[in-house]
């Protein structure tokens, strides 16, 4: 999502920034960091800057230490000399692209050589925040002004949720690729007009088509602003659309530490039209499923890895296998295995092997539209209790 505001780095720097003197101890650095609860001090003297010292600079030494004599070092001869520094009247979007870039989380900023201030990841994500509210805000306006009827506040806050949807939703692809020898269909249904399910492709040269399927924890105004930064990190990403566990990779470091609690569960996946491959690799997500045509088989797509957010530095493994004409690939999001009926029974995973089993033969459109309307007789009475997200590749 394209930012179109100027918001400067002066406006969401912390100032004064917390700053310790060279000759102070790492433990000093640290429990002022801690007191603080932030991840980084600036080493000074008055207003020059020396270095910086970071949660990352902690993790390197207690990685390369089996004793803790270093706490007692000065932060001098431990913090990150030299560190990248930006001006106040830089935007917020120069401060993001740098951030990205060096892959650091803090940046000093420096005014004529006076240290100002400091910014930060979550910095610039309060900010982006900000810009999103204030975007619903002025959607919301508008439709008070078309209807003043709407004047209880439970019907205002659903209004609120729905033009955030509107809002959200225009970062789904609003069509699928199409080729010759491959089609999509899909299906995407949040329970709340807010939702933390994300799909996407990405086409690598023609040649190749990247399948992205996600699903941030949680519900509501909080899984959708991780499903957004979900989105945001894919394109970011998608110059390495050919390799599904590097992009897996990057948009996990993308999201630490941006998404507090909430986590994002992801699947993707290429195929490869020229090799008639399919390459994929997997962070916590549910097993998607392959349709074998000439066997008339179900198989599970394994593959394991840790959920985007956890931790940084995460590596993921990729798997490959060959497609043949006819056959079909299912992804989907838990809320379709999870979803229960009125005796509390799961739809579970055997029932979703059992229909691509009965319909894998037919169109992904078919195949789709079927799922879902089985989910619906299913449920019953009952209504739907998570986002629902179905994608499906057909190989000819």
């Amino acid at each position: 999502m394209a930012l179109n505001w100027t918001l400067s780095v002066d406006e969401v720097m912390v100032r004064p920034p917390l700053t310790i003197t060279p000759e102070a101890t790492a433990c000093e650095a640290i429990r002022r960091m801690a007191e603080q609860r932030v991840g980084a001090v600036l080493v000074a003297e008055g207003e020059k800057l020396l270095g910086i010292f970071t949660e990352r600079d902690v993790l390197r030494l207690l990685a390369g230490s089996s004793d803790r004599a270093w706490l007692d070092r000065p932060v001098r001869e431990l913090m990150t000399t030299n560190p990248w520094t930006i001006s106040p009247h830089s935007t917020w979007e120069q401060a993001r692209s740098l951030m990205e870039t060096l892959h650091i989380r803090h940046v000093p900023v420096v005014e004529a050589g006076r240290l100002v201030g400091l910014v930060s990841a979550r910095d610039l994500l309060d900010s982006y925040m900000e810009y999103l509210n204030r975007q619903v805000e002025a959607r919301t306006e508008e439709l008070r002004q078309a209807n003043r009827r709407l004047e209880e506040r439970n019907q205002e806050m659903h209004l609120h949720m729905t033009v955030a949807g509107r809002i959200q939703s225009r970062l789904l692809p609003e069509s699928p690729p199409e080729f010759p020898d491959l089609h999509f269909a899909t299906y995407y249904a949040p329970v709340e007009p807010l939702g933390g399910d994300y799909y996407n492709f990405a086409t690598v040269e023609d040649r190749a088509v990247g399948i992205l399927i996600a699903d941030a924890t949680g519900h509501s105004i909080p899984a959708a602003l991780v499903a957004i930064m979900t989105h945001t990190a894919f394109i970011a990403g998608t110059r390495k659309a050919h390799q599904p566990a590097t992009l897996l990779g990057h948009m996990n470091r993308y999201l630490h530490g941006l998404t507090e609690e909430h986590f994002v569960t992801a699947f993707y996946g290429i195929v490869d039209r020229d090799a008639g491959q399919f390459i994929y690799a997997n962070a916590g997500h549910p097993k998607p499923w392959l349709y074998r045509a000439r066997t008339q088989t179900c198989q599970p797509l394994e593959g394991h890895g840790l959920m985007l957010g956890v931790t940084a530095e995460v590596q993921y493994s990729e798997q490959r296998l060959p497609l043949e004409p006819g056959d079909r690939i299912l992804l989907v999001t838990d809320g379709v295995t999870e979803a229960r009926n009125e005796q509390g029974h799961q739809f579970g995973h055997e029932r979703l092997r059992q229909l691509l089993q009965e319909l894998g033969h037919t169109s992904a459109p078919n195949l789709v539209h079927t799922l879902a309307h089985r989910l619906q007789e299913f449920r019953g009475s009952l209504p739907q209790a998570d986002d629902i997200t179905i994608v499906v590749a057909a190989w000819h």
